[in-house]
């Protein structure tokens, strides 16, 4: 009997654990919440050249990237968890060092009434969720891959692999923005931003959209694409309200043990 395996990396065939031709990993374990886990040091002290292949590539086909990086094609990737921490922090080191917003009322000094009642705690909210906007983003992407994974939970993904995709998927989006950010820059201060902001949510809308019909449906069904869209145009409802409860608790964690508001 025939026991030898493709290679997912060179498409040659190989027995044992491991590719005889390019050292890939041939009997790969799926990717359960607890290997997921396991991979968190190398995040810090692993060193990675495939960044720019999983930009180039998770733009073009990003559920063929997924579902090859689940079937063993890890090696020529950006790990998932060291790409979404590395566009986390380079967007947060452009946005809050060069102070970018718009010139719209800010949301939680309108909701708390900061005129009427003298006090600027609303206006603090603000600027605090705009300057920790990748925190955010770290937090909320575990929710997001929960949600996902209820909802399609019929395709029998396990749960870290939805973290896996959602985090290849939310680092792809977010470095748009950094690719916007001259713009930004440029606008900063000015009702232009607040037009940039409409387009890239507009963005994200249809990239997620796009990558989950993809990934899920590899792009065969009117269904599918429906089905991808609504579940997209609900998700970014829910992070709205995630965000909206996540921005006080972690302000009022920030005044009462840090002293400082």
């Amino acid at each position: 009997m025939d026991i030898s395996v493709i290679c997912p990396c060179c498409g040659k065939k190989g027995t044992g654990e491991f590719c005889t031709h390019c050292g890939e990993i041939i009997k790969h374990q799926r990717l359960s919440l607890h290997t997921l886990i396991k991979s968190i040091p190398d995040v810090f002290f692993d060193v990675e050249y495939g960044l720019f292949y999983s930009i180039i590539n998770l733009l073009k086909r990003p559920g063929d990237v997924v579902r090859r990086y689940f079937a063993g094609d890890r090696s020529r990737n950006y790990k998932p968890l060291k790409f979404i921490l590395f566009i986390g922090g380079l967007y947060a080191l452009l946005y809050i060092r060069f102070d970018i917003h718009g010139n719209s009322s800010p949301f939680y000094g309108q909701l708390l009434n900061d005129a009427q009642t003298g006090r600027h705690t609303g206006k603090n909210m603000d600027q605090f969720g705009d300057q920790y906007t990748s925190l955010l983003l770290l937090l909320q992407f575990p929710i997001i891959a929960f949600f996902t994974w209820i909802v399609f939970h019929k395709r029998k993904y396990f749960f870290g692999e939805h973290l896996v995709a959602n985090a290849f998927f939310i680092a792809e989006v977010s470095l748009y923005k950094i690719v916007l950010f001259p713009l930004y820059y440029l606008l900063n201060g000015t009702h232009w931003i607040n037009t940039l902001d409409a387009f890239y949510s507009l963005w994200i809308l249809g990239y997620y959209t796009y990558s989950f019909y993809d990934w899920l449906y590899y792009r065969k069904t009117i269904r599918g694409f429906f089905i991808s869209l609504t579940m997209v145009v609900c998700l970014i409802l829910l992070i709205f309200i995630i965000t909206l409860i996540i921005v006080p608790v972690l302000y009022y964690i920030k005044v009462r043990f840090f002293g400082f508001d």
